[in-house]
Order: C-alpha cells, then sequence, then structure tokens
C-alpha cells in the first residue's frame, strides 16, 4: 500500500516580477523522512522553503500539509520549526529565554514551559549552559541552541535553511551528525536546504537537486551518486569524470561504446544502438592497470598528495580524466604512460 505525503508541493511556481524562480514544481515528502533540497545558489530550493514555511506565497499550484492546503495559512498556525544560517539568536535573552521564546509567543503555561525548555536543551546537550548568553557561546552551541528553539514546541515539521553554512568544516561535520542523530531518534520531518553535496549525501533519506527553479532528480544519495539522471546531477553531485560517445552495439549483457580514437568501452546498461551518450565514471572507481574490463591507455599530467589519498589526473582518450587512488601508487610522475581501468558496472551512461 503507497503511503500518502505529509507535505506535497503540487504544480508550486513562484514568480517576482518577470523573474521565475520556481517553474512548475512536483515534490513530495513522507512524515518522518530527511529531504535535502540540494542546488547552486539560485536555484529556488530556498524560496521552496520559504513557501512552505509560509513565509512566502505560490503564484501558481498549491501547497499541502498532511492532506490539508496551508497556502492561505499564516507561518506561525503552520506548526513548523524554522533554523536559520545566522542562528538569529535574541543577544539580551539567556539561552533558556531564547529556547523559550515560541512557548511564550504561543502562551504556554511556565511549568509546562520550563520542562519544555529543559527537555529541548538536554536533546542538543546543552542544559549545563541555560543561563549563558548567547555571545557566550561557540557557533556549535549557538546553532545547537537554535535547533533546541525550533524543536522545543514539537513542531510537526523542521526547516532548515543553510543552518550549518557559518560553521568551520570540524564542527560543521560534528553537527550534521548531531542533526541526523536527532532526526533518527525524534522521527522528525525535516526539509533542509544546503548547497553542500556532501552534506546532503551525509545526512538525508532523500535528495531533491535544483537547478534553474526544477527538481532534475529526486532520489537516495546512493541512486542520485551512482545513477545521476542528467549531466547536470552528475557533475553538481561530487567530482566526476564525463566521457562522450556513441552507441556501437548492444546485447543481453549491456553495451559496447565507442570513444573517440576508437576505444571501446563495455557498460552493463542496455541502450539503443547509433545513440550519442554520455559515460559517467566517479574517480575512485578508476583503478591503475588493466584488470577491470575497460581499460583505457593514459598518461600522468598531474598527481596531488591529498592525505587519505592521490588525486591524479590523466590525459586519456577523450581528454583528462581525474581518479583518486590510494596513497601507495606515490611512484606516479607527470609524464608516465599508464593503463586505467574499471568495470562495466563501476560506470553510469547519461543522454549526451
Amino acid at each position: 500500500m503507497s503511503r500518502s505525503p505529509f507535505i506535497r508541493c503540487d504544480g508550486v511556481s513562484k514568480s517576482f516580477g518577470a523573474s521565475r524562480v520556481i517553474d512548475s514544481l512536483q515534490l513530495d515528502i513522507f512524515q518522518g523522512e530527511f529531504v535535502s533540497l540540494l542546488g547552486p545558489s539560485g536555484s529556488g530550493k530556498t524560496t521552496l522553503l520559504t513557501m512552505i514555511a509560509g513565509f512566502e506565497r505560490p503564484s501558481e499550484g498549491g501547497i499541502w500539509l498532511d492532506g490539508y492546503r496551508i497556502d492561505d495559512l499564516a507561518p506561525h498556525r503552520r506548526n513548523m520549526g524554522m533554523v536559520f544560517q545566522n542562528y538569529a539568536l535574541f543577544p539580551h535573552m539567556s539561552v533558556a529565554e531564547n529556547v523559550g521564546f515560541p512557548l511564550r509567543m504561543r502562551k504556554i503555561a511556565r511549568s509546562e514551559a520550563r520542562t519544555r525548555i529543559a527537555r529541548a536543551l538536554e536533546m542538543v546537550e546543552l542544559g549545563h549552559l541555560a543561563e549563558r548568553r548567547p555571545s557566550q557561546l561557540s557557533g556549535g552551541q549557538q546553532q545547537r541552541v537554535a535547533l533546541a528553539r525550533a524543536l522545543v514546541f514539537e513542531p510537526r515539521v523542521v526547516l532548515m535553511d543553510e543552518p550549518l553554512g557559518a560553521l568551520d568544516k570540524r564542527l560543521r561535520e560534528q553537527m550534521q551528525l548531531d542533526i541526523r542523530d536527532l532526526h533518527r531518534r525524534l522521527g522528525l520531518t525535516i526539509v533542509f536546504v544546503t548547497h553542500d553535496q556532501s552534506e546532503a549525501l551525509t545526512m538525508s533519506d532523500r535528495i531533491a537537486v535544483f537547478n534553474n527553479g526544477r527538481i532534475e532528480q529526486i532520489g537516495t544519495p546512493e541512486v542520485i551518486y551512482d545513477r545521476p539522471a542528467t549531466r547536470f546531477v552528475a557533475e553538481f553531485i561530487g567530482e566526476t569524470n564525463l566521457m562522450t560517445g556513441k552507441v556501437a552495439e548492444t546485447g543481453a549483457d549491456g553495451s559496447v561504446i565507442a570513444l573517440p580514437g576508437n576505444t571501446r568501452i563495455r557498460v552493463h546498461q542496455r541502450l539503443e544502438p547509433g545513440v550519442d551518450v554520455s559515460i559517467c565514471l566517479r574517480p575512485e572507481r578508476l583503478h591503475l592497470g588493466g584488470k577491470g574490463g575497460n581499460v583505457l591507455s593514459c598518461q600522468v599530467t598531474d598527481r596531488v598528495y591529498m592525505g587519505d589519498h592521490l588525486r591524479v589526473a590523466l590525459d586519456g582518450p577523450d581528454g583528462t580524466l581525474i581518479g583518486r587512488l590510494p596513497c601507495s601508487a606515490n611512484g606516479l610522475r607527470a609524464g608516465m604512460p599508464i593503463n586505467a581501468s574499471f568495470t562495466p558496472e563501476d560506470c553510469w551512461v547519461l543522454p549526451a
């Protein structure tokens, strides 16, 4: 039996004057899901979030929450928590007062509010800092306060707009894991806006990849990374190699693609002969030697030591290829001829 969506965006468009920021968008989010809206600046992801929150209204289409249309519902009546990139904490209030502010606006009794504030602060492991002011906290602690404030009134949905963008790399990675853990423990429905691909891959149940006001692809992190639907998705989600060619033949076990210079690549997808295609190959799937099934004659043009791997640039039959190789391959030098290989299952074929 199929589930009904908890949040539904049906044919949603948004225009600001002559500029169409969201174009006939369809998106279903299910209860308890963590869905990331991922895309470059200006792709429409934050505009969609503000429409779900109620700060903007769709120009066309509608938004539903648990079966009820909410286009005309004021933000405070949607029962959604919001976490912003800049935290938006009140500097003159203590941590506890900041967290309790949504309860005060909802006229929750003081005794009940104290209990909820304490519980929310314990969720984010800040109970011992309840009396401090935001200026006395680190960036990571301030973000935890903002998260506790979004959770304290027990919202049905938590919306997050680039909430980790102001943190340094170590804090950002720790907060990713903390938010993911809270999501799983509390069964929250979270809609998370980010332009950081690794952040989306780390945290999400599903990722919606935005481009020019449309969703190019939505799927699990594994599907988005391993089986991108378009060149844009392939190039935006992590580093990738794209080789162009033409389908030369197709059989029961896959297809053969002819690259420039008469190099032939076998893939496991069955494709229409004569069609122009692009082969997507992730750098970590490229191996040294000729044991992978598909072998490319290359020449090393550059190598960079990255700590846990070597990033190697190769001149291949269809331009530059990037490999992510183990540090044990440190004998590679610019100008060295080498064979690089990968299996038919290591690559994915896209429309050209």
